[in-house]
């Protein structure tokens, strides 16, 4: 999945079609992006400062322990700040604060750099001493210039810390949610006829609610209806709380907007009628003689509350109303539906464009019909597309244009100038989608405006997202121990569970790998970031000196007057044109010089920008964490200077189709290695067995020149996970029994595909005429089943009968771990295949392919009842032998829900068809 989809627009300063709302307007004091984040960062880095740091510049403790405290006291006042950002003075104060912690996370960065440059250096320490004392990084030089940003980084702090006594800012505890909004308040009623477009999923709900041979424990049925804010949860559930059938098989019937408390005991005196504020006891008795043996019906609407306990605690108290008993759930969030459904929770989406312009024209034309103006009825459809299905939007822009009473020219300066400059309304809408931003930690609020970095519409790789995140330092480090991906997992789930996510789409085994993001919570993340994101266009220089997230898709020339501002960028994301449909192909859209200002940058996206090479100057970005470089067809190799990134962790390769070698000595906090289709690239780099924190390693390649790979680089790499491919087997044949006996692979749990492939991988396995091959191997084929032994020896046909032991001592000791969900096997030579196959109990997915040798499968395979599909490609004997009923091996697999038996592999049929 390419990570560029499509143009990134600026986050503060972009202004897009597709957008129902100018980003441009002063709402910061409507959206402030939390800092408790960024403070809570500063101290981490401050108390895990080590000997090494302490040893750099003089007095630093002292430096180190004045700053903790300064920066503690500030924190502590933050929500308070936060809830008040109306306040002009005090939105203006969180600006200042949020640059000079950026700041102090740099300094703090560069020199744990520093100390770890040190440190790796090698030799003795008097040696390391002399190199540091003669290099070009003199100790004392470079002790006083820490000293001296430090002390002017605290004096800054200590500023803004004296300016929070002035603005009168308290201290809250950060737990406490913000409380400054408007409470929400619904209630039970509807017209009918106001709510358009929901029929199919008030049938739906309904036919929950009124079925009679539902069974459920203790006789109440939970439907929870889930999406985000302003799709009509609320206006479904009173459509059908209102409903003939429902009010008349139902009593009592009650109504609860819950909003953010879930307390128990107002939702119970909201239910039995109580404003007496009575002792929780008679409350919960009275609550239950209410309900006791009767059909009753309960809306809960806008839930927050994820504590399954006081969930349980209060549907304790309604359990003893009568069978069919029935309580509907709105919720933003997929975990309280999980957590209180007995029925599937029902996702609610967008309305489609035709039910779309049914209500916009309900509210937008007289008496909703439609004028006799298909200039008219052409804009407003227009209007209605821009508002991607959201009822809320559309009844909001619909009420203007009718309250304005405009004609044809009004309609067309409306539709094109004027639709993205709406105030009052605006507000209106993101009013109820603030909800959403505001309940979130504040840690997933800075990973949730990251988001805004891409364009709309944008196809989010779970993954990549992920390894961002982590480059950042949004990953908040776990108590548990877990690695921060597996941090950065749970914190994608959770935004998903609050319907920030959507259009989600899974692998094989179930776990998500793409997601979108819809319009209007795109447009939520574009007014939370602020200053800090810019967008490039042309040789517009518009960096400002706030900006830490710059993106762009043309070339760059920095300036003696953008060098300062550029010199603070934390990521910058330059896109080639060739993405884009231009046909400028080998003309370089990177200028190479801007590397030595973006010094502090830790995510550098260059895909398609036809590099040939890198700099060396590229040394010089010591706190670059992710480096991607995908697609830049023109890279042969990467400079030396690439290892001495000792904070990188992720580098991305893929798609750079000439790139030849990787240069030895990669760094250990490399994490991920992507190499997909770098089909120039022979062998990996020495050393790479060292690198034990290595996740993702798409590639492995043994050395085909030498004929002498070392696989035993694999040993000690036991955190892989996802897909791994070993690539050109045969060179280990003269090394079978070592390999037969290191078991390299059967410790790797947490690998959930391998792909193992020997000499067919190099060439396509059907030649220059893959039809006229196959004919001949079908007729060598028929002749086989008369003169097996005859074949064996025929070295156009098999492979000779010692590269067959070879590889079959090789596939023997390639053991995965028995949690390996997917198998491909390729180019193998051996007659059978090893006993290990059977013991994989999660294998769901078994690929052979292109073995011309191989006549059996192992028994074991009968026994793999979670195996779903074996495919068996180009294996002329083991193809016979899998005939469908007949074959003797057909037993073995008639198990198994697919079978695929085919002379042709996929990649080989496109050169027939």
């Amino acid at each position: 999945m390419p990570w560029v989809q499509g143009l990134i627009k600026p986050a503060a300063s972009r202004s897009s079609n597709l957008s129902i709302f100018n980003t441009n307007c002063n709402y910061t004091f409507f959206f402030q992006s939390r800092m408790e984040v960024i403070a809570q960062i500063v101290l981490q880095n401050l108390n895990s400062f080590a000997q090494e740091e302490f040893g750099i510049i003089w007095n630093l403790k002292d430096d180190v322990q004045q700053m903790k405290r300064t920066v503690s006291a500030i924190k502590a006042v933050l929500l308070d700040a936060e809830a008040k950002t109306n306040n002009l003075q005090i939105s203006n104060w969180l600006e200042e604060l949020k640059d000079v912690l950026y700041d102090a996370d740099d300094l703090l960065n560069d020199m744990s750099s520093e100390a770890l440059e040190r440190k790796v250096r090698g030799g003795s320490i008097l040696l390391r001493r002399v190199q540091i004392f003669f290099s070009q990084a003199n100790q004392i030089v470079y002790s006083y210039k820490l000293g001296h940003k430090m002390k002017a980084i605290q004096k800054r702090l200590d500023a803004i810390a004296k300016n929070k006594n002035t603005l009168q800012l308290t201290e809250l505890p950060m737990e406490t949610p913000i409380t400054c909004r408007e409470q929400r308040q619904t209630y039970s009623f509807v017209r009918e006829d106001d709510v358009i477009g929901r029929e199919e999923e008030k049938k739906l709900l309904k036919s929950y609610l009124l079925d009679t041979k539902v069974s459920v424990i203790d006789n109440v049925s939970v439907v929870p209806v889930v999406g985000f804010g302003g799709l009509g949860k609320t206006a479904l559930a009173q459509l059908v709380f209102n409903d003939n059938a429902v009010q008349r098989y139902f009593e009592p019937k009650m109504w609860v907007c819950v909003s953010d408390e879930f307390d128990i005991r107002k939702i119970a005196e909201k239910m039995i009628g109580n404003d007496k504020n009575s002792e929780i006891e008679q409350v919960q008795q009275d609550l239950r003689n209410k309900v006791r043996g009767k059909r009753f019906l309960l809306v809960l609407d806008d839930v927050w509350n994820e504590d399954r306990e006081l969930w349980f605690k209060f549907k304790s108290l309604v359990v003893e109303g009568g069978n069919g008993s029935a309580i509907i759930v709105t919720t933003r969030s997929r975990t309280v539906g999980k957590i209180m459904a007995t029925h599937p929770p029902l996702f609610l989406k967008g309305l489609d464009l035709e039910r779309s312009w049914k209500l916009f024209s309900r509210v937008a034309f007289d008496g909703g019909k439609e004028p006799n103006d298909w200039e008219l009825l052409a804009m407003g459809r227009n209007i209605v597309q821009k508002c991607a299905g959201i009822p809320l939007a559309i009844r909001t822009i619909g009420s203007l244009l009718y309250s304005r009473n405009l004609g044809r020219s009004d309609w067309l300066y409306f539709s094109e100038v004027e639709f993205s400059n709406i105030d009052q309304h605006r507000e209106k809408i993101f009013a109820i989608l603030k909800l959403s931003y505001d309940h979130l930690p504040s840690f997933l609020k800075k990973c949730f405006a990251y988001c805004s970095l891409f364009p709309k519409d944008f196809v989010f790789d779970k993954k990549t997202l992920i390894q961002l995140w982590v480059a950042e330092g949004f990953i908040q480090p776990s108590r548990d121990n877990r690695c921060e991906e597996d941090v950065g997992h749970e914190y994608f789930m959770n935004l998903l569970s609050k319907s920030l996510f959507q259009n989600v789409t899974s692998n094989d085994y179930g776990d998500i790998v793409t997601c979108k993001m819809h319009d209007l919570i795109h447009d939520l993340a574009q007014l939370v970031v602020g200053k800090e994101y810019a967008f490039v266009e042309g040789k517009k220089e518009n960096i400002g000196n706030k900006t830490r997230y710059l993106s762009s898709c043309t070339s760059l020339h920095f300036s003696k007057k953008t060098s300062s501002s550029s010199s603070k960028l934390r990521t910058v994301t330059l896109l080639g044109q060739t993405l884009y449909g231009s046909q400028n192909l080998g003309q370089p859209l990177l200028h190479f010089p801007f590397l030595s200002s973006i010094k502090r940058v830790r995510v550098l996206t260059l895909c398609g920008l036809h590099i040939i090479t890198l700099p060396n100057s590229i040394r010089e970005l010591k706190q670059l964490r992710y480096l991607d470089l995908s697609k830049n067809k023109f890279l042969v190799s990467l400079p030396p200077d690439v290892t001495r990134l000792l904070n990188l962790q992720t580098l991305k390769l893929s798609q750079c189709g000439k790139l030849k070698e990787l240069p030895s000595g990669i760094n250990k906090s490399l994490r991920h290695l992507e190499l997909n289709d770098c089909g120039k690239l022979t062998c990996m780099p020495c050393g790479l067995g060292k690198l034990t924190n290595l996740q993702t390693l798409t590639h492995f390649l043994l050395d085909c020149k030498s004929k002498n790979g070392d696989i035993s680089e694999l040993s000690g790499l036991n955190n892989l996970r996802g897909k791994l491919v070993i690539k050109w087997l045969d060179s280990l044949r003269e090394n079978a029994a070592v390999v037969e006996s290191a078991k390299t692979l059967l410790e790797k749990q947490l690998l959930q595909e391998l792909e193992l492939r020997w000499w067919l991988d190099v060439k396509n396995s059907f030649g220059d005429d893959p039809i006229q091959e196959r004919f001949e191997m079908e007729e060598e084929s028929r002749w086989f089943s008369e003169n097996e032994k005859i074949l064996l020896e025929d070295e156009n046909m098999l492979a000779s009968r010692n590269e067959m032991k070879k590889d079959e001592k090789i596939l023997q000791g390639l053991q995965p771990h028995h949690s390996i969900k997917k198998l491909v096997i390729d180019g193998y030579c051996g007659k059978s295949l090893p006993d290990w196959i059977g013991n994989l109990s999660s294998l769901l997915n078994l690929e052979i392919r292109n073995c011309n040798g191989l006549k059996s499968l192992p028994d074991g395979i009968r026994y793999l009842v979670s195996l779903q599909r074996i495919c068996i490609y180009n294996c002329p004997l083991l193809e016979r032998r899998c005939a469908r009923r007949y074959g003797e091996e057909w037993s073995k697999i008639a198990h198994i829900p697919k079978v695929v038996v085919s002379p042709f592999s996929p990649s080989a049929l496109r050169y027939i068809n």
